[in-house]
């Protein structure tokens, strides 16, 4: 059950949070509109599911590429501060330092760098309708409902939560059909960090991203 809801945690991410088409063709003059959450996941959802399908026989064949992709039009939008100070655990985040907590962002975006680019891959031919929302804008921290649509499958719903950081939402968890990828997390890394240190865990996730591929 984890690994599913995983694989379509990254999905739903791909499909979501990319603010350009792919440079390799289909381009876009303009940003999404940030300041708005629903307006934002609606219209990057439209170019990542063009540019995915007008490209999908080219990063197939070219992970480093995926790399560069989810790196640089993926991840602006997902606060990983907030998801690290999560999964490391209140007292853990407390007492690290500055230069640790840094080098497990560091390490743990990589991570996810890697996870996003393998999702990809896997793409078929999903697409999300957000509907009508009933959020209040004027908080930090919102909820926003969608449903994934799949050919022949069940619809499967999926919740964002976000963050305004600077006047702009990112986001920082997901929840499928009420699973917290955050807590699946934790739940992943909360142990060693409990048994063995913040600073070891970098060490091993640092070693996991030099042995990783697509």
């Amino acid at each position: 059950m984890q690994n599913k809801v995983c694989k379509l945690f990254f999905i739903t991410i791909i499909l979501s949070f990319c603010s350009h088409a792919f440079a390799m063709g289909a381009e876009t003059d303009s940003l999404p509109n940030t300041s708005d959450p629903v307006i934002m996941l609606q219209s990057v959802t439209t170019e990542v599911m063009q540019a995915l399908r007008s490209n999908s026989s080219v990063i197939k064949n070219n992970n480093r590429k995926l790399y560069e992709v989810v790196d640089n039009y993926i991840l602006p939008h997902v606060d990983f501060d907030e998801m690290a100070k999560w999964v490391a655990g209140k007292s853990a985040w407390a007492k690290a330092s500055e230069e640790t907590k840094r080098e497990f962002v560091d390490a743990f975006k990589v991570l996810v760098v890697r996870t996003y680019a393998a999702a990809l891959l896997g793409y078929t031919d999903e697409h999300i309708d957000f509907g009508k929302q009933h959020i209040d804008t004027n908080r930090d921290r919102i909820q926003v409902s969608s449903r994934i649509i799949r050919s022949n499958k069940e619809d499967v719903r999926v919740d964002y939560r976000l963050i305004r950081q600077n006047g702009e939402w990112k986001v920082y968890d997901i929840i499928i059909e009420g699973v917290s990828i955050l807590q699946g997390f934790q739940a992943q890394f909360s142990d060693k960090i409990r048994q063995e240190g913040l600073n070891k865990v970098i060490g091993q996730i640092h070693e996991h991203n030099r042995k990783g591929d697509v």
